[in-house]
């Protein structure tokens, strides 16, 4: 669970170290490892993720000492179990997978699973569907597949700004991938409000995501500078840092504690950590311990409310 390294850093007063107060694991990655690991001492075959179960290499490194390879195309899964990972997959890959014969362990987030269920009730309404959401994103294809699927009409859109270039009917349903920031969504949804007059805005950010971003906020207005933890293709990771420098404080987005540059923390004494919701507990800590001489501060409480 990786090596605790001991890193010379500047020093004014001694630090003081505070985390958010959510941070880390939430429900929906919680449970997908768990099932995950579950299915691995169920079965004695082969079982193989397709893609990565949540977006963390620390967690996909500890699941495959476990003997839970991971894979990029169905097609690099010859036998065996299959697990789909937390952010979903899109209808025709589900099948896919059953046609090739393959165990599947479905560990889809119930959050991303509420969000194929808003879109397919717009569709029944006959709304065409605006989706926000980043492109190429995991959760994204399968939300698209899923649209896609029913037979519904779906755009992507990812900025306010690009609005203005949609082709937009008389109506709409706006839905969101789960990790989008509540902001962006609110402006893209105004943006779309101004042009058309039938809009079904249906706010799809899971509750941990905004738990996550409502900390973060609350941390950085705290401390002199934002310790972000996390994978490095985690949105949800990329957004806790950005809110942070949005309250004007520097925020530095690493994976581990070997990514700290000492530089970032000269002259900072309120040193501010939070987490994305792939992260787990051992990295958090392993980061807090090297920012406190290789202890845990005093009033360390990685506590995470289920959510």
């Amino acid at each position: 669970m990786g090596t605790l390294l001991q890193l010379e850093l500047p020093r004014v007063q001694k630090r003081n170290i505070k985390l958010a107060r959510v941070a880390g694991f939430c429900f929906g990655v919680r449970r997908a490892v768990e099932m995950a690991q579950q299915a691995r001492h169920a079965r004695s075959g082969n079982i193989t993720s397709l893609g990565q179960i949540v977006h963390n290499s620390q967690v996909i490194q500890h699941l495959r000492q476990q003997g839970i390879e991971t894979a990029e195309a169905l097609s690099d899964i010859s036998s065996g179990a299959v697990i789909l990972s937390a952010h979903g997959v899109a209808p025709q890959v589900l099948q896919a997978a059953k046609e090739q014969g393959l165990d599947i362990v479905d560990v889809t987030c119930p959050f991303v699973s509420k969000v194929n269920r808003t879109a397919k009730q717009l569709i029944e309404q006959g709304y065409p569907i605006l989706l926000v959401g980043d492109p190429g994103h995991t959760e994204v294809r399968g939300v698209i597949g899923t649209i896609e699927s029913m037979g519904g009409s779906v755009q992507l859109v990812s900025h306010p700004e690009e609005v203005s270039a949609l082709t937009l009917g008389k109506k709409v349903g706006v839905i969101s991938q789960t990790t989008q920031l509540a902001e962006t969504f609110a402006q893209i949804v105004a943006e779309v409000c101004r042009r058309v007059a039938d809009v079904r805005a249906c706010n799809t950010i899971c509750g941990a995501t905004d738990e996550l971003q409502e900390a973060a906020v609350a941390l950085a207005r705290e401390v002199d500078v934002v310790i972000v933890i996390g994978g490095r293709k985690s949105a949800n990771t990329r957004r806790l840092r950005q809110l942070c420098e949005g309250e004007g404080v520097p925020a530095y987005h690493i994976e581990t504690a070997d990514d700290i540059d000492s530089r970032w923390l000269l002259g900072k004494r309120n040193i501010g950590l939070t987490a994305g919701a792939s992260t787990p507990d051992w990295v958090i800590e392993e980061v807090a311990r090297m920012l406190n001489d290789g202890d845990l501060p005093d009033d360390w409480n990685l506590h995470n409310p289920e959510r």
